[in-house]
C-alpha cells in the first residue's frame, strides 16, 4: 500500500515515455513539493497544540496551497516558480529561527533549502537561481547573527518544552529531508553513470559488428542496437528487416521457434553477452543462462558449439 501511494507521489503529472533523467528530474520535483506541503501542515498543527493559532492559520494554508499545487497543476516543473517557492520559505524560516534565539534550532531548515536548488536546478540556464538562494540565505541569516536571532516577538516562544520538542522535531525533519535529498543526488549520478556504460557498451557492439560485417553505411546498427538495450517492442520488427534471412534460417531449422528463442538468437546475432542479456531485458543472468541451454535443445546444438559462431552461420 505504502509503495503505490509513494509510486503515485513520484510519477504524478510524468510523461511515462519519458527518458530516464526527466523521468527522475520530475520525480524528485513531486518528492520535493510534496514533503514541503506535508512539513508545513504538520507544523502548522504542531504551533496549534502549543497554543499558537494565528501561525497554525498562516503555515495550515501555505501547506495546503503547496499540496493543491502539487496535486492539480504541473507549475512546480517551472524553474521561477520553483525559485519564488524556495525564496517564500527561506522567508518563512528567516522569520521563525530569529523569535526566541539561536537554541530555537529552526535556522537548521536552511540546510534542505541551500541543498534543494543543487537537484532542482541543475542547467547553466538555472545556475544564476542557486546564486540567487545561496546570497538570500547568506544575508539573511548574518542580519539574523547581528541581532542574536531575536528580531520578532512571539508570545509563549520562551516556553522551555515548545523549544525542546521544536529543536526535536526540527532536527528529525531536517534529518530527513537531506537524506532524501542525498538518496536523489546518488540515484541521478547512479543513472548518469549507468546511461555512459551503456553508451560505451554499444560502441562497442556496434563497431564489432561493422567489423564483422564488413558494411558500413547500409545497416542502421545505431538504431537497432539502441532498441535492444531500451527493451523496445520494435526490436524485433527491426531486426527482421535488417537481417531478413535470420528468422527464415531459424525456422527451417526449428519450425517451432518461439518469440522467446527468436529474440535471445537475435540478441546473440549482435554479439550481446549473457550479462548485457540480463541487464537490457531485466532478468537474472542465470534466466538467461537457463534460456541459452533450452536453446541449444531446441535447436539440437551440442554443448561444445559455440553459440555466437553458430548464430553468425546463419
Amino acid at each position: 500500500m505504502l509503495h503505490q501511494i509513494l509510486n503515485y507521489i513520484l510519477n504524478l503529472h510524468i510523461d511515462p515515455d519519458a527518458d530516464n533523467l526527466k523521468r527522475l528530474d520530475g520525480q524528485r520535483l513531486n518528492l520535493f513539493s510534496f514533503s514541503i506541503g506535508v512539513i508545513l501542515i504538520f507544523n502548522s498543527f504542531r504551533d496549534l497544540w502549543f497554543g499558537f493559532e494565528n501561525y497554525f492559520e498562516v503555515l495550515f494554508i501555505l501547506g495546503v496551497i503547496s499540496l493543491i499545487l502539487f496535486f492539480f497543476t504541473k507549475v512546480r516543473q517551472n524553474s521561477l516558480v520553483c525559485l519564488i517557492t524556495i525564496e517564500l520559505y527561506i522567508l518563512v524560516v528567516f522569520f521563525f529561527s530569529s523569535t526566541s534565539g539561536f537554541e530555537n534550532g529552526m535556522s537548521l531548515y536552511y540546510f534542505p533549502l541551500l541543498t534543494s536548488p543543487l537537484f532542482i536546478f541543475n542547467t547553466r540556464k538555472t545556475l544564476k537561481y542557486i546564486i540567487i538562494i545561496f546570497a538570500t540565505v547568506f544575508i539573511l541569516f548574518l542580519i539574523s547573527h547581528y541581532y542574536d536571532f531575536r528580531i520578532f516577538s512571539i508570545g509563549n516562544m520562551g516556553n522551555l518544552e515548545f523549544s525542546k520538542n521544536q529543536r526535536l522535531i526540527t532536527f528529525i525533519m531536517v534529518f530527513v529531508a537531506l537524506a532524501i535529498i542525498g538518496y536523489f543526488i546518488m540515484l541521478k549520478h547512479f543513472t548518469v553513470l549507468e546511461l555512459y556504460q551503456k553508451l560505451l557498451r554499444s560502441e562497442k557492439i556496434i563497431s564489432d559488428m561493422r567489423t564483422k560485417l564488413n558494411r558500413k553505411d547500409d545497416l542502421d546498427l545505431e538504431n537497432l542496437v539502441k532498441l535492444a538495450m531500451n527493451d523496445d517492442i520494435a526490436f524485433i520488427p527491426k531486426i527482421k528487416s535488417s537481417f531478413p534471412n535470420l528468422y527464415d534460417n531459424l525456422m527451417e531449422i526449428n519450425p517451432d521457434i518461439t518469440s522467446e528463442e527468436f529474440k535471445l538468437c537475435a540478441l546473440l546475432k549482435l554479439g550481446f553477452t549473457t550479462k548485457d542479456i540480463a541487464e537490457y531485458n531485466h532478468i537474472s543472468v542465470r534466466t538467461v543462462q537457463t534460456r541459452k541451454s533450452r536453446l541449444r535443445k531446441s535447436f539440437g546444438i551440442s554443448a561444445d558449439t559455440d553459440l555466437y559462431k553458430w548464430i553468425d552461420t546463419l
